[in-house]
């Protein structure tokens, strides 16, 4: 009877054959590919956020800087813009028209190492003329324009001055790229793209390349094409690898040319 008995106890249950955990080394293993993959992806992240910082860089940086050469080109097209009402006529002599802001004192001119130029033109767009033969200091408009290097800055004149003869003012000059963003390392101006058409007293024409000259015979006549090459380079203030360039060089030229629309015409006896 006792045998039965014990006969009929259940036995303990067998541990199944296939549940068993992981060793140490494949626990290592796994730390070490998971590891892995973690630093691809957060290289991958900075990668992506150094690639957005840089080209938000060299937009802002692009951005400023042709803003200011779109300034410039404006204005330098448009010097020597005179209101028909302020040409001046002699019918007596027969002498070319003269145009107060082609004269020496207001003719655009480029000064300090060719880093400043100034220019002048009529502003009719802000005011209406009631005196053509006012004096040009005594209307409450500026009519003498400029551009400048100012450390790594580049500034627009904005007060009046009355002669193109000097960039020395300090007055009347404003910042017009943010210096926190943008270092202007280079701003040159060039007439040297200009040309020079010649009519001598025996009706021969010549054509040279640059300004005309200063001087020459009573019935000597030029016709002046002026085009200023602006040459600009910049980096930004707090990455300078992010540079942009607008010069001329050997094998590639990203300078700007600006026309002149109005053409500077006098004969040798004009001072």
């Amino acid at each position: 009877m006792l045998n039965r008995a014990i006969h009929k106890t259940p036995t303990p249950a067998r541990r199944h054959s296939g549940a068993r955990g992981f060793t140490l080394v494949e626990l290592m293993i796994g730390i070490v590919v998971g590891t892995i993959v973690i630093a691809a992806v957060i290289a991958l992240y900075i990668t992506a956020i150094r690639g957005a910082t840089f080209v938000t860089q060299e937009a802002r940086l692009t951005q400023e800087t042709r803003i200011a050469l779109d300034l410039m080109a404006n204005d330098i097209r448009r010097a020597g813009y005179s209101h028909p009402d302020r040409i001046e006529f002699d019918e007596e002599t027969d002498a070319l028209p003269r145009n107060p802001f082609m004269g020496p004192d207001l003719n655009l001119a480029i000064h300090e190492d060719e880093n400043c130029i100034l220019l002048s033109y009529d502003p009719t767009y802000g005011y209406t003329i009631e005196d053509p033969l006012q004096a040009l200091d005594e209307i409450d408009e500026q009519y003498v324009f400029g551009y400048r290097l100012a450390g790594n800055s580049i500034q627009m004149l904005t007060g009046q001055i009355e002669s193109t003869g000097s960039c020395d003012e300090n007055d009347g000059w404003e910042t017009l790229t943010d210096p926190a963003t943008t270092n202007v390392t280079r701003l040159d101006f060039s007439l040297d793209r200009s040309s020079c058409l010649h009519l001598d007293a025996d009706g021969n024409t010549s054509e040279t390349a640059g300004l005309c000259p200063n001087n020459g015979g009573d019935e000597d006549f030029y016709f002046e094409n002026r085009r200023v090459t602006i040459q600009l380079e910049a980096q930004h203030a707090a990455a300078p690898d992010t540079r942009v360039s607008f010069i001329a060089g050997n094998d590639h030229d990203t300078s700007l040319t600006v026309g002149v629309r109005n053409a500077r015409i006098f004969n040798g006896s004009d001072d």
